[in-house]
């Protein structure tokens, strides 16, 4: 199998992939706890393993381009790093009141930006990519510095937050990563060229994928006892992420129409505020917060994936209404 073969079955199969990581890791954690206890000191390659290969694909100097398509890119912005925010922290706020650690993961997925797979999907829908390459990039390099404030901001209510723990994990999770991801890729080019980087990027999502399933793995085998023990939990997480990416999306579409963006932008404002970093969230959860809150973050992909594939189809019908408007 090539690497496209790779990635493409990684892609079709991370639902599946993600039910036996969070099904394994509660079976290890049940019947062996003690050899669980000893899989968190393994958490951190698998950050590493993680976070790693994802910013190797993220060119930071893209981030320059924002000042030529200044409306979308600022919509962006408030989307991602002030209205989210707020939507994450009132669907929290209702659904979450007395489960701080399931509080925590919907405030992290909702103060995290959008992942490198936005590209893609807007791609797909015949978006403009690069468009979202430039609110990926500029959205990862902020969100450094925005995290920590926004949890400490909104979260404090609800749970506890130490935030310049929160701050020097996040240099930890992304900045390091970027800079080794950046040194990396060009590394990459000035050896192979743009054609041989190019061959190399379709395993970084699946080697990404898999330092994901390892966390969530870890995760569950150390909180094994008390995530069994509210399985039925699952009815309000399911409801809660649903509700919060309805808002999203009607939220997103809402501003975009308002701001009268060409089809092309505003699918890729749609994808880049929809489409969470959820391994970043997983990574920052693994390092702040219980296995509750990692577990939950992991189900997430059970309803981003499918609301990302019905914009998909959905989103033909922005380039008719454009073109009926012309």
């Amino acid at each position: 199998m090539n690497l496209q073969g790779i990635a493409k079955f990684f892609d079709k199969n991370m639902i599946y992939l993600i039910a036996l990581s969070i099904l394994s890791g509660a079976a290890v954690g049940w019947f062996a706890p003690e050899f669980s206890k000893g899989l968190k000191e393994y958490i951190n390659f698998t950050l590493f393993l993680m976070i790693f290969p994802m910013m190797v694909g993220i060119r930071v100097e893209e981030t320059v381009k924002a000042a030529k398509n200044l409306r979308p890119i600022s919509l962006s912005l408030l989307l991602n790093f002030v209205i989210s925010p707020l939507m994450g922290f009132l669907v929290a706020l209702a659904a979450f009141r007395g489960h701080p650690d399931f509080a925590a993961a919907l405030l992290l997925l909702s103060v995290t930006p959008c992942a490198g797979m936005v590209a893609g999907w807007t791609g797909f829908a015949k978006g403009n990519v690069a468009l979202a390459l430039v609110i990926v990039a500029l959205s990862l390099t902020l969100s450094i510095l925005t995290i920590p404030v926004s949890m400490l901001i909104l979260a404090h209510s609800l749970i506890s937050i130490d935030a310049l723990a929160m701050f020097k994990g996040t240099i930890l999770v992304i900045l390091i990563p970027m800079i080794a991801g950046d040194i990396t890729r060009r590394l990459i080019i000035k050896a192979k060229g743009e054609q041989g980087f190019m061959n190399v990027r379709p395993v970084l999502p699946p080697l990404s994928m898999l330092g994901m399933f390892g966390i969530v793995f870890i995760s569950m085998a150390l909180g094994a006892p008390r995530i069994v023990s509210i399985w039925h939990s699952i009815f309000i997480i399911v409801p809660a992420i649903l509700v919060f990416y309805i808002l999203q999306f009607a939220v997103s579409v809402w501003l975009a129409r308002r701001a009268k963006l060409p089809a092309k932008d505003e699918i890729a404002l749609i994808y880049s505020v929809t489409g969470k970093n959820i391994s970043l969230a997983i990574g920052l959860a693994s390092q702040f917060f219980s296995p509750l809150t990692v577990v939950m973050l992991a189900v997430n992909p059970l309803i981003q994936m499918p609301v990302m594939a019905w914009i998909l189809r959905w989103s033909p019908s922005v380039f008719r209404r454009e073109k009926a408007m012309q």
